[in-house]
């Protein structure tokens, strides 16, 4: 997921390119990541959650359920991260550019900055609302699990 700051042309240096897919660093270290990314406030769910978890992996009978409840909140902190990220620039009314499908990083930036419209080059948009209306009526890109990006 491409996005840029407020105002800024689609081709801005400052754009954050945000993988949506399986994070292994989310994956072994759920709330520290989650720091790192500075999402606080669900960091510290996580890390009271997983402290909770390994206090009841410590009772009798406790261990499996603990693993499990460990286990999945490691895969939905590692599947789900990257979409709180970008929701959570989105919030801070930057703009969804585009949805590019690449390997690595080098890969989605030679993709995105070569489709990028000469138009989009030369001219910022009026506002981010007029790019919101634009995305919702051509069936831009959309976030999160569920969402079918565009495809049919």
């Amino acid at each position: 997921m491409i996005l840029t700051p407020p105002g800024a042309r689609a081709d801005d240096e400052r754009a954050r390119f945000v993988a949506d897919g399986f994070s292994w660093w989310a994956f072994l270290f759920p709330a520290l990541w989650l720091f790192a990314k500075r999402q606080w406030v669900i960091g510290i769910a996580v890390a009271v959650l997983q402290i909770s978890l390994i206090f009841l992996s410590n009772h009798e009978s406790g261990f499996l359920p603990s693993l499990l409840a460990q286990l999945a909140l490691r895969l939905v902190v590692a599947l789900e991260g990257p979409v709180l990220v970008a929701r959570s620039l989105a919030a801070r009314d930057w703009t969804l550019r585009s949805i590019v499908p690449a390997s690595n990083l080098e890969a989605a930036e030679e993709i995105y900055f070569t489709s990028v419209a000469p138009a989009e080059r030369t001219s910022a948009p009026s506002s981010p609302a007029d790019w919101t209306v634009r995305k919702a009526s051509t069936g831009g890109p959309g976030l999160g699990l569920f969402d079918s990006y565009g495809e049919r």
